[in-house]
């Protein structure tokens, strides 16, 4: 009996290091993809063989892989149409980390025989492992093609369309297998977070309710339900699910910002700037929280304290115009009018058509009594505005 041995791939902290996450998003994806072995029916073609694939069967077992990996081959020079033993040569490849090589013998495999699962499902596992995403589609298709119903393979393609930022396409995958597998949060919860990129906001509140239902315990889902009811327009109960979150996870990453975030859309300024503290303790890295710190500040007169926060925003970040527009804001106020003109000219550098940067940059120069210079922002920001207002009326009117 010869054994066809599927490969396994990264787990699913491994998987998300390969994805091109947005803040929030990936990080439950799917993990129950473990390994597997099919047992192939008795083939013919392998007689020849049966002597090297037993020894290779034996070295794998001792997990000899140099050995077993000789046998193969000699198995496959003896059996040349023994398509099973490409595939466990091929994983036994990779096993001593030789994709490439897994790559060719799994080619050969499938070339052989197209209807050999196997050798379609660890072609497109080997692809996925090395980041040749297109190639791993379109093997986990042809294995699909082979076995609809396999859901490893499903599951894997669904994760390689989130890779390749093909979401339409990886929440149709996804859709399939929650069918299959209604109960599985992990499945359940890669769904919510994929509608949440499509902003289908809606079918994420249902999706990740669900998976709420299915595992309460996980904090990620609760912070994830509560930034789609937050665009679903339901603030009170996304404001809820932040809480919840940090209550079972009060170390959760971006929690404490969406929680303040809550609050400042609400005009409660003392909670969340309470918040937004919070997330810079354990996370310093958030400019989105920084940012908001400062502008809290600035809101406040306390320009010392916003013009600490918004400087390392904008050091960290030359391009964060809101940033960039507040810390102009707060030196101007603080009477630096150079450095409120190097800010605002460095800003219309990288955006010229940003009505209010001239519209500062007008104001700083006529306090610094350069009165030719303040005309000319003045008469550009009112030009850009105009322009702007424009293009509004021209998408409100656009049938």
């Amino acid at each position: 009996m010869v054994v066809v041995v599927y490969d396994t791939i990264p787990g699913a902290g491994q998987i998300t290091s390969l994805m091109k996450p947005a803040p929030l998003l990936f990080s439950f994806l799917i993990c129950l993809l473990a390994a597997t072995t099919n047992s192939a029916q008795p083939n013919s073609n392998c007689a020849p063989a049966e002597a090297q694939l037993k020894a290779a069967e034996l070295a794998t077992s001792q997990n000899d892989l140099t050995t077993a990996a000789d046998r193969y081959e000699a198995a496959t020079k003896v059996a040349p149409t023994c398509v099973e033993a490409l595939v466990n040569l091929g994983t036994i490849y990779n096993r001593l980390n030789r994709p490439d090589d897994a790559i060719v013998v799994f080619q050969q495999a499938a070339t052989k025989n197209p209807q050999l699962f196997a050798a379609h499902l660890n072609l497109g596992i080997t692809y996925f492992r090395t980041h040749r995403f297109d190639l791993a589609r379109e093997s986990l298709r042809n294995a699909l093609h082979v076995d609809p119903q396999n859901t490893q393979a499903r599951q894997l393609l669904a994760l390689t369309l989130i890779a390749t930022e093909e979401f339409k396409d990886a929440a149709n995958e996804l859709e399939q297998l929650v069918k299959v597998t209604p109960n599985d949060a992990n499945t359940v919860a890669a769904l919510g977070e994929i509608y949440l990129r499509l902003k289908r906001y809606a079918d994420a509140v249902t999706t990740l309710e669900r998976t709420a239902q299915l595992d309460p315990k996980i904090a990620k889902t609760h912070l994830l339900l509560g930034e789609a009811l937050d665009n679903a327009s339901q603030p009170d109960r996304a404001a809820e699910q932040f809480q919840l979150a940090i209550q079972l996870d009060p170390s959760l990453k971006e929690a404490h910002y969406a929680l303040g975030y809550s609050f400042l859309k609400r005009g409660n300024l003392d909670a969340a700037l309470a918040e937004f503290q919070k997330e810079l303790q354990q996370n310093p890295d958030m400019l989105l929280a920084r940012y908001q710190t400062g502008h809290i500040y600035y809101q406040r007169g306390k320009l010392d304290e916003a013009v600490t926060e918004l400087s390392k925003v904008v050091d960290a970040d030359p391009t964060f115009r809101p940033a960039i527009e507040t810390l102009a804001q707060a030196r101007f106020k603080q009477g630096a009018n150079d450095d409120a003109i190097s800010l605002l000219e460095r800003a219309i550098a990288l955006d010229p058509t940003w009505p209010n940067a001239f519209a500062l940059l007008g104001r700083a120069y006529k306090s610094a009594g350069r009165t030719e210079d303040a005309r000319k922002a003045f008469a550009t920001a009112q030009r850009l505005s105009a322009e702007e207002r424009k293009r509004l009326e021209r998408a409100v009117t656009k049938p």
